[in-house]
């Protein structure tokens, strides 16, 4: 008793591309009269030139870069419950936004008191000293 095998029937999605699908060709064109050329005045070149297309998302910000720290559990206990019982008050979005105010508070009062309230120039991260400081 012999069975045959079923025959394999072929897929309309059989060589697509997910990423880039294809399109189907047409076989009708408009004709040239139909199809007009975009007009180029002085001010649709100039605005062309000067400011090109956005993106999608181009008027998002970028996300802001982790920065870590250690801290003792009881002040990140204490600083949690602060967030807590003042964000509606204050207007703190999150620890990371309470937590940014607040060094940026204090990045303020040290720049007024000891750089005449200009900024400090920038540091990058690891032109720090990194590790524990020596002697401790």
């Amino acid at each position: 008793m012999s069975t045959a095998r079923p025959v394999h029937r072929k897929s309309s999605l059989q060589g697509s591309n997910p990423v880039a699908p294809s399109v189907p060709p047409t076989t009708e064109q408009a004709p040239p009269a139909l199809v007009a050329a975009p007009r180029l005045t002085a001010a649709t070149s100039a605005a062309s030139t000067t400011a090109p297309a956005q993106p999608v998302g181009e008027g998002r910000k970028k996300p802001k870069p982790k920065v870590s720290f250690y801290q003792d559990p009881e002040d990140t206990a204490r600083m949690r419950g602060a967030l807590k019982h003042t964000q509606v008050a204050e207007g703190s979005r999150s620890l990371s936004d309470f937590i940014d105010r607040a060094v940026m508070a204090e990045v303020e009062r040290l720049e007024a008191r000891y750089n005449n309230g200009e900024p400090f120039e920038s540091v990058a991260a690891r032109e720090l000293p990194q590790g524990r400081p020596l002697g401790s």
